[in-house]
């Protein structure tokens, strides 16, 4: 008798997986969105175009160094803990508040507030998990690829604020990119 309920226990099994069903208490897991990345991206703000190399050293703690086009190439902007400065060689400058729209801290904010939703905060379609969350008042759409957990792209409609990431890479403070 017991070797008949181990065998339609374990047929019960092999049936459920090999007919593509799932077991109920096995979930999959979203991806880690806590770590550090180095990235490419292009930012659109309305009618301007911009090019930047985005550093994510933490959550909270952001580089943002433009490199196009030509007016802000060089400039530096630095979020801590939502605390914005921004330098360009010598000279520079910190956000002291204020009723203004800070496109860096929208953003940071933004992508650091993935890791505290759930599940079923995302969803998906063709292998693009989307999230919708909301920093500074500014409700964002932000997309990312499931298998690999790299953000693809964060939309701000009410900020006519577009980012496109590209070639991510995991961050390291030792050597700045792990290549």
């Amino acid at each position: 008798m017991r070797k008949l309920i181990c065998a339609a226990v374990l047929g019960g099994i092999v049936l459920m997986s090999g007919c593509g069903g799932s077991m109920p208490f096995v979930s999959e897991k979203l991806p880690d969105l806590s770590g550090g990345f180095s990235s490419t991206a292009e930012l659109t703000f309305g009618k301007l175009t911009a090019q930047a190399e985005i550093d994510r050293i933490e959550p909270g703690c952001w580089e943002f160094t433009f490199t196009a086009p030509e007016e802000l190439s060089g400039v530096v902007m630095t979020v801590d803990e939502g605390n914005m400065s921004a330098s360009l060689g010598e000279i520079s400058v910190e956000d002291c508040g204020g009723d203004h729209t800070a496109l860096p801290v929208i953003i940071a904010g933004a992508i650091d507030g993935l890791s505290g939703l759930s599940k079923g905060d995302f969803s998906e379609k063709d292998g693009v998990l989307t999230a919708h969350s909301e920093h500074s008042g500014s409700h964002c759409t932000v997309t990312i690829d499931k298998a690999t957990g790299e953000i693809l792209s964060l939309k701000s409609p009410s900020d006519k604020l577009a980012v496109y990431f590209s070639d991510i890479s995991p961050y390291t403070e030792e050597v700045g990119l792990v290549e």
